[in-house]
């Protein structure tokens, strides 16, 4: 058992073009080649909402706004329903179950597959210590404490509780020993906090993305999630600026940051 404060992110997939098969659709309707200024981004992915805001209204023609003041333009006006055909997948680990709580209310847009605690034996999973409670804030020590103690007394219930059901539980009532391990686990994981560590995998479209941070990268956000959030934008921001280039990050006295975009709610 350990303790954990800084969460981890890992950008484990994300959309790819195909100009080819763009071409070839393009000629096939007898439309304008794809115009240059469409590859002209600093992300090609943003070159996806384009094409797909462009399809609505058949207008490929060039002499165009370029591919920045399209995407802008369209953030502006809040037409957000072509900024879904781009999806990015994150895999977050150090986080706890109190974050994946709040980040799994985010359903529309998102798709997610996390850790289980019925199949996996969480006698080792470490705790999540709350920002609050961190290290690195001064006067912790005794709060800390009173913290440990309570995560410490779970912890040990759970193994007691695994042991005392492994060698009471009737094995002839399933039909596979696997089924009794998970009745076991899924009955002892009633004592675990929400502080245990988990691991989720997420995928959600730019759009929802965007709604995420916007939400959860606000001041009265939930410090562990926000932290989170400001490190998708950090991840998404370098991927993606014309996508995710229009929020501005703030540091507050209390050591946090919020994100802010220039268009909300697109």
């Amino acid at each position: 058992m350990g303790y954990l404060s800084v969460p981890k992110i890992y950008l484990v997939s994300k959309p790819s073009v195909d100009w080819t098969q763009i071409a070839d659709m393009l000629a096939d309707e007898e439309l304008p080649p794809v115009p240059d200024s469409i590859r002209s981004g600093d992300d090609e992915y943003s070159a996806v909402v384009e094409i797909a805001a462009r399809l609505c209204y058949m207008s490929f023609g060039r002499g165009r706004r370029d591919i920045v003041d399209f995407i802008d333009n369209l953030l502006s006006k809040g037409d957000g329903s072509v900024f879904e055909h781009v999806n990015y997948g994150f895999v977050f680990t150090g986080v706890s179950r109190s974050l994946t709580h709040e980040l799994v209310r985010h359903r529309a847009g998102f798709a997610y597959s996390q850790r289980s605690q019925r199949f996996v034996d969480e006698s080792a999973s470490p705790f999540v210590l709350p920002p609050a409670l961190s290290d690195d804030k001064k006067g912790n020590e005794d709060t800390q404490k009173i913290l440990k103690s309570a995560l410490e007394t779970s912890a040990s219930a759970y193994a007691e509780l695994v042991e005392a059901l492994e060698n009471n539980m009737p094995e002839e009532i399933f039909s596979h020993p696997r089924d009794r391990r998970k009745a076991i686990r899924q009955a002892a994981r009633a004592v675990l906090p929400n502080a245990t560590e988990t691991k989720i995998f997420v995928t959600g479209n730019v759009r929802s993305w965007r709604h995420f941070i916007e939400m959860r990268g606000a001041i009265y956000a939930d410090w562990e999630i926000r932290k989170l959030a400001l490190m998708v934008l950090d991840v998404l921001e370098r991927e993606a600026p014309l996508l995710f280039g229009d929020f501005t990050v703030e540091d507050l006295p209390d050591g946090t940051q919020i994100a802010t975009p220039k268009y909300s709610k697109v």
